[in-house]
């Protein structure tokens, strides 16, 4: 297993508060920033803001302890927001942004558009058919990267008991279908 990087985690972080157009409606500030890093891997770790109380009501794993006791700070003239800043682990770091996009809510569209955001288009407009979609699938170049992300994904989604139910149930679809697309690919290059 790679070395995880042993980097001094600041105890609070300075954030700028965007407004419209970019920033999400009604989206509550952030509470916390996330230090996060793999246990597998020795990648650069990614900082995430997050809502503890949405975090809560999201994944079923507790949000991490913080080492400290401050709280949030708001400087309305200066637009910025101070946090604290706590260490999180999860299997596939790069995935989780997008998770928690779907999970807490954040995204609005569909569910499919999630499934949108792990495999390619042609693979996903054949949606319902899983064993179309895993044919298709099989036959795309650069399938082990889809296979290492969407491991990745369901993996996270294991790890964090995610509560809604409806992306479970689709990162666990584009899962199975990922697995039986390598696995016919498997097939495929053992019939040359």
């Amino acid at each position: 297993m790679p070395l995880l990087i042993h980097m001094n985690i600041p105890a609070t972080i300075g954030l700028s508060i965007l407004r419209a157009p970019y920033a999400i409606p009604d989206a509550p500030l952030p509470t916390h920033v996330l230090f996060v890093q793999s246990r597998f891997s020795s990648a650069l770790p990614l900082l995430l803001p997050i809502h503890a109380g949405l975090y809560a009501a999201s994944f079923r794993a507790d949000f991490p302890a913080t080492q400290s006791s401050f709280l949030p700070v708001l400087n309305p003239s200066a637009h910025t927001l101070t946090v604290p800043v706590v260490p999180f682990s999860v299997p596939y770091p790069s995935t989780l942004p997008l998770l928690f996009l779907f999970a807490l809510g954040l995204e609005p569209s569909p569910q499919t558009e999630l499934a949108y955001r792990l495999l390619p288009p042609s693979v996903v407009t054949e949606f319902p058919n899983t064993a179309a979609m895993a044919a298709i699938l099989a036959r795309i170049a650069g399938l082990e990267s889809v296979v290492e992300r969407n491991e990745g994904m369901w993996r996270n989604v294991l790890a964090l008991g995610v509560s809604d139910g409806k992306v479970v149930e689709m990162v666990g679809t584009v899962w199975s279908v990922t697995k039986e697309a390598r696995r016919m690919r498997g097939r495929l290059q053992g019939d040359r």
